[in-house]
This record gives C-alpha cells, structure tokens and sequence, in this order.
C-alpha cells in the first residue's frame, strides 16, 4: 500500500496532486507546526505575466503553533480580496467557467480553521480532477515524536508498505537514515511542470497555484496533467 504525507497547503501547485493520485492513503500532517511566509497560507498565480501571491491573512499566535490550529483573520475581508483577484487574473481563461466552480465552492466555506479551509479545497479539487483516494488526519494518532520518527509512526499505524514522499523531503529522510530504520520503501516524488497554454504569457511560467493550470485547460486535461 503507497501512502503520502503532506501537509495541507493553500491551493497547492500541481505536483501535490501528483502525489496524492499515486497514493492509497494520504495522511494530513495537520498538527505539524505552522511556517510563517511558508505555502500553509499562500500560493501564487500568474499576473501580468508574473507570478502574485494570494494570501490568507492570520491571527497572530505563538511560534510553535499547528497548522490545525492557525486562525483566519476574520477583521479582514480576505476571501473578497482573493476571488477578486483570481477573477482579474483569470476572467479571460478558455476555462474560467470550470475554475468558477472552485471559486464559489471557496467562496461558501466557513470554516475559520486554517488547516479546515485548506483539506476541504483540496479534498474539492481531487474531486473535479477525479482522484480518489482516503484521507487520514495525522492529529488523530496523537504521535509525540518529531520529523522521521514520527513520518514512521505514521506509516506504522497504517500499515503502508511504501513511503511516497515530496522530493522537497529528501535531504532530512536520507539525513535521519529512514531506510534502515524501517522495512517500508521509501520513493521520491520528482514531478515536473510540463509546458501548457497560459493566456496572456509570453512565455511559460511554472510552480503555481493550481488555480492556474484549472483556469487555462479545465478539468478534464487538468486530470491528465497532474497523473502523468
């Protein structure tokens, strides 16, 4: 059984995708501790041929808060400002009917919970791009431990058979020795952005916020592009 661990992340780029359509199982890491400036409230989206950040602005807490439990702004009217913007950016796509769809759904949750807004918009996606597989939280196990330890723990617990890892995690896992302290196999997932018609760019820009890849080829190649 391929399980995958990742932390939910703000309208995630295609190469999430990827992972989560070769995976049985994926576990949100939802209790992993909060970055500041980091893709757990952020992305980018193209903009005058440049790549923009859309923000979900924050509640102020301590440093070692989870993810799980970072709250919105709610003084802010943050979810107008985002849709406006996509809408701005993204009015003239071949394909911005499809990618309304995934703003009103956006546009309808209430949730204040950080990691909430986050699943529920890529649990929407995987929908639409007809990915199915099961979603696990890690909160659930209330595992202690940090980093390799606890990825292990995790893939114990769910008796996976192989670790399908974000090639970003590479040098920490081979770092901690992962292979030799569990019988689980571990892979890394390189995904690459392949080339795709962006309206309005000159040239090709790559590692942005799936909002992108939906509005300029729709659901049905957008699939296809992220199980290659």
């Amino acid at each position: 059984m391929i399980c995958s661990i990742l932390q939910p992340t703000f309208f995630p780029w295609s190469g999430y995708f990827n992972i989560i359509a070769k995976s049985n199982k994926v576990i949100f890491l939802d209790d992993a501790q909060f970055s500041k400036n980091s893709w757990h409230n952020r992305n980018k989206v193209l903009s005058n041929n440049k790549k923009k950040w859309i923000t979900i602005p924050l509640k102020k807490s301590s440093i070692n808060t989870s993810i799980s439990s970072k709250r919105t702004d709610s003084s802010k009217d943050w979810k107008s400002k985002i849709i406006n913007n996509i809408n701005q950016n993204y009015s003239q796509c071949k394909f911005y009917s499809n990618l309304s769809d995934l703003l009103n759904y956006f546009s309808m949750i209430e949730d204040n919970q950080l990691s909430e807004i986050n699943i529920k918009i890529i649990k929407f996606i995987c929908d639409k791009l007809n990915i199915q597989t099961e979603f696990i939280l890690s909160s659930k196990f209330k595992i202690k431990a940090l980093r390799t330890e606890k990825i292990i723990k995790i893939l114990n617990n769910i008796n996976a058979t192989k670790y399908l890892s974000p090639i970003g995690s590479k040098d920490y896992l081979l770092k901690d020795d992962f292979k030799n302290k569990t019988k689980i196999d571990l892979e890394f997932n390189n995904f690459t952005c392949k080339p795709y018609h962006q309206k309005n760019s000159k040239e090709f820009i790559d590692y942005l916020s799936i909002i992108d890849l939906i509005g300029n080829v729709g659901w049905t190649d957008a699939s296809t592009y992220v199980k290659k």
